[in-house]
């Protein structure tokens, strides 16, 4: 073991950094490497495209090509051999592949699905996403992809096919940007766009952040089984979407990973302050009931990453009232979590109602995404703090705004609360009562 320690940076925790960690000497490289096949797929498939609008041109009645890059992937993967090998890597199953493992998997992420996208949100996202300078440098001018992360996730195979092929489509553009505005992006600070590091911390994020840094701050101490199979299931994503799948082998690797990478990775920048801003006040302007305020996403970023780091971030510090709250949805999450353990009935239902409400709400709502660039990087064009507007429906005080959602938590809270005191007030009564009978 190395004579060596760190802190990390969100919770303030000792990291003793051993043999088995990345040393940022093996980390550094990765920043100038990327997904090299899915980058010469692209440009062939832009050419097929081309092509094919050029003969729609000449003859009439000819089908312009499609814009899904899949739809192109699929029908002319045959005609090209580079397109070929692509189609066959990411439609070959691994032999490491359990499919019964998969699936258990993918019941980790329904099983814990409240807990799972508030500690995305809030630690995934706000604390270390908006920390770590080469992803957010990318994600800057493409935040407006941030539900279509959970598409990915909820769609599977063919959604992950088309990410692979947007993350080319943003590494091209942004290069091309580069070569008449050499500062647009730093290459030599931050790498190649949407580089082989970034990719391994965003999978990173996704399978060990939820097991081993959000779910545990809310009550829930996921098993060694669950955290075996949820590293599993996005161990395969990452072989489809082009990423080193060595770091995830194993729930052990995919944990030093995480911290390797929260050690060598997560700093705020000022682009930081940006992106996090936005992203409150994208949450704080959702519809009810899925509106939260935003002193609701400061506590809970608090919660979960530390007073400290949340200060460098600048989050500010609301009032007791909005930890009450958030208190709520951990007793909640975690009531939820053990109930589902001492009954599996209660279990499968909880799994199968979440996977259904995520697809339909998710997956199948209209304004659901192929994955398209719709959200192109340009010369001049940056992503500023955008404004928030109140929503009508919101609690509002001259000290506080409380959204519904926040409300239902913080009566758990007070439920709980007064159950916990009717419950110690009876247990002393019958206590005072056995007291005098023996006197």
């Amino acid at each position: 073991m190395k004579d060596d320690a760190s802190y990390h940076p969100q919770t303030g925790e000792k990291i003793t950094v051993l043999d088995k960690h990345l040393s940022r000497e093996k980390t550094e490289p990765l920043r100038q490497q990327y997904d090299v096949l899915g980058a010469e797929a692209l440009e062939r498939l832009q050419a097929v495209r081309a092509a094919i609008a050029e003969d729609s041109g000449r003859a009439k009645g000819t089908p312009l090509p499609p814009d899904d890059l899949y739809s192109l992937l699929r029908d002319h993967h045959q005609d090209d051999d580079v397109l070929s090998q692509f189609w066959e890597e990411t439609h070959t199953v691994p032999t490491w592949v359990d499919w019964e493992q998969l699936v258990r998997g993918q019941k980790v992420f329904y099983r814990y699905a409240i807990a799972n996208i508030v500690g995305f949100a809030l630690q995934g996202f706000v604390a270390e996403n908006s920390a770590a300078p080469g992803v957010i440098e990318v994600l800057v001018p493409l935040l407006g992809r941030l539900l279509e992360t959970f598409q990915w996730l909820i769609q599977g195979h063919i959604a992950t096919v088309r990410v692979r092929l947007l993350h080319s489509s943003v590494r091209q553009r942004i290069l091309k940007l580069c070569q008449t505005r050499p500062s647009y992006f730093d290459t030599a600070q931050f790498g190649i766009p949407v580089n082989t590091l970034d990719s391994i911390h965003s999978i990173s994020v996704f399978s060990a952040n939820p097991l081993w840094l959000q779910l545990p701050t809310f009550g829930i101490r996921p098993s060694k089984q669950e955290c075996e199979d949820y590293v599993a299931l996005f161990r395969y994503l990452a072989h489809v979407i082009g990423t080193p799948t060595s770091y995830f082998e194993t729930a052990d690797k995919a944990k030093l990973t995480m911290e390797s990478l929260i050690v060598h990775e997560v700093r705020t920048t000022e682009t930081s302050y940006v992106v996090l801003h936005n992203f409150m006040e994208c949450v704080g302007n959702l519809p009810p009931p899925f509106h939260v305020s935003k002193q609701f996403i400061e506590v809970g970023s608090r919660w979960i990453s530390g007073n400290e780091f949340c200060d460098t971030l600048r989050l500010g510090k609301p009032r007791l009232l909005y930890y009450a709250a958030f208190l709520g949805h951990c007793i909640l999450v975690t009531g939820l979590a053990w109930i589902q353990r001492l009954v599996p009935s209660i279990d499968e239902a909880v799994i199968k109602f979440f996977r259904r409400a995520m697809y339909e709400g998710v997956a199948q709502r209209k304004s659901r995404t192929r994955f398209e660039f719709k959200y192109v990087p340009q010369m001049g064009k940056s992503t500023g703090r955008e404004k928030h507007v109140a929503d009508k429906k919101e609690v509002s005080g001259s000290k506080f705004t409380y959204g519904y959602f926040e409300m239902v938590l913080l009566s758990v809270t007070l439920g709980t609360g007064a159950l916990l005191a009717g419950g110690l007030f009876v247990t002393w009564k019958a206590l005072k009562a056995n007291l005098l009978a023996v006197k």
